[in-house]
């Protein structure tokens, strides 16, 4: 009985510490050091430098970005909240907002981040992240 007890412990605290990995690698602010956009017909658009992105340990969070992207310029400043769950991280604003939707995080290092997402219109976002 008392192995049993403690493979449980073992795998619950695992499970615990597996599970709060992601979440304390993206706390923090980060640059966000490239956007990108891939359309459908294969024609893309990338910006460098375009701001910072802070997230915090209780899901909230604030963006100040300004950039130049197909043409249009885009300056946003907002606050937000965030759910991280498994491989996904989504963002939500009371306004408008490039950034509030879910993506999907493909690299996590605890300097480095990589988030893709799509607009509902076969258009492909991309983030990259680096740790201030």
């Amino acid at each position: 009985m008392k192995s049993i007890f403690t493979f449980t412990l073992l795998c619950s605290s695992l499970i615990f510490v597996l599970s709060c990995t992601l979440e304390r690698k993206i706390i923090g602010t980060w640059q966000i050091e490239s956007y990108s956009e891939e359309s459908g017909d294969g024609s893309s658009a990338n910006a460098k430098n375009i701001g910072t992105i802070q997230l915090n340990k209780d899901g909230v969070g604030s963006n100040d970005l300004s950039y130049r992207i197909l043409g249009n310029e885009r300056t946003e400043k907002a606050d937000f909240t965030y759910n991280l769950n498994d491989q996904n991280i989504t963002i939500k604003t009371d306004g408008e907002s490039e950034l509030a939707k879910s993506w999907i995080i493909i690299e996590s290092r605890n300097d480095f981040q990589k988030w893709k997402s799509t607009d509902g219109k076969g258009n492909v976002q991309t983030l990259i992240l680096i740790k201030e």
